[in-house]
């Protein structure tokens, strides 16, 4: 993987991430572009490399925001675990990919973030972070199809094969 693309990719999202956030909310429910990033490299790039960028995404964005700095990493890392473990077994430029990927990324957050918030506080609402989770969920799609015209200047290379012998 390039990583000149990777930090121009993070500058964006994180950017766009700041600020529509107030824009394009519904119903206090906000999408969460830098997950549909880390999904995009989770599902394209090799294991190593996905898991660094994921983390290195979700580092990135404890910095910009004010929660803890560690909070969006292990989110994002968890994710990227989840998202290279399935990268053999689903078609990777197909929607409903996206989708339950960004669904079950959303409730990961959710869950993460609630937790959270119940041993320090804040406490956030868990149908607000459902709501998020679907949001961002219906804009994987158009998200990641857009991404994945991109794919070329990632240059994602499959993992090396060991030979046994």
């Amino acid at each position: 993987m390039r990583w000149l693309p990777y930090f121009i990719l993070a500058y964006l999202v994180l950017g766009l991430q700041i600020g529509l956030r107030g824009h394009v909310t519904i119903g206090g429910a906000w999408p969460n572009l830098v997950m549909l990033a880390a999904i995009f490299i989770g599902i394209n790039a090799p294991r190593d490399a996905a898991l660094l960028g994921c983390l290195g995404l979700g580092l990135l964005h404890d910095l910009v925001t004010q929660q803890p700095l560690g909070l969006f990493a292990v989110t994002y890392g968890l994710l990227a675990m989840f998202t290279v473990s399935t990268q053999q077994v689903v078609y990777r430029a197909h929607p409903l990919t996206h989708v339950s990927l960004a669904l079950v990324g959303g409730l990961l957050y959710g869950g993460i973030v609630l937790l959270h918030g119940w041993i320090r506080g804040p406490w956030l609402s868990p149908m607000m972070l459902f709501y998020s989770a679907l949001y961002t969920a219906l804009l994987a799609p158009l998200v990641l199809g857009v991404l994945g015209r991109m794919r070329r200047a990632f240059w994602f290379q499959p993992g090396r094969r060991k030979i046994r012998l």
